[in-house]
């Protein structure tokens, strides 16, 4: 077999397998009112997409983070709006460059309120699409 074929080859093997083992992020949301929970909520999306969450009358969110770089580090943005005095509250948007294995978190303490935001985006396989 030619060089070129089996380096042909090897790359099909290589890009199938990234595909089977795809990662993604998950966001874990956590609202706290006077120190207590009011909502904790999970959301998984691809790289490079966005993700968004509302709860009803209590708060709104946005993620996304880039796939992890050669360093294991992916840029991750996210927006979150608190459900305030009968309307939803500007965003406040955060964002860093983390490597997602370890337990990064964006923390924000809403001015004129007793709640406080914490969003820890991780590192997740996703499930295998069927198709």
């Amino acid at each position: 077999m030619k060089l070129s074929h089996m380096i042909a080859v090897a790359s099909i093997v290589i890009s199938s397998a990234a595909v089977a083992d795809q990662s993604g992020v998950q966001f874990e949301v956590v609202l706290m009112r006077g120190g207590k929970v009011v909502s904790s909520p999970k959301v998984v999306a691809e790289f490079g997409k966005t993700v968004a969450l509302a709860q009803g009358q209590v708060m709104k969110f946005e993620g996304s983070a880039s796939a992890p770089d050669a360093e294991g580090n992916s840029f991750t943005a996210v927006k979150v709006y608190l459900f305030e005095n009968g309307e939803m509250g500007p965003p406040q948007e955060m964002s860093m460059l983390a490597n997602l294995t370890k337990t990064p978190s964006f923390e924000y303490s809403v001015p004129g309120t007793n709640a406080r935001f914490v969003v820890m985006p991780r590192l997740v396989k996703l499930p295998e699409s069927k198709g």
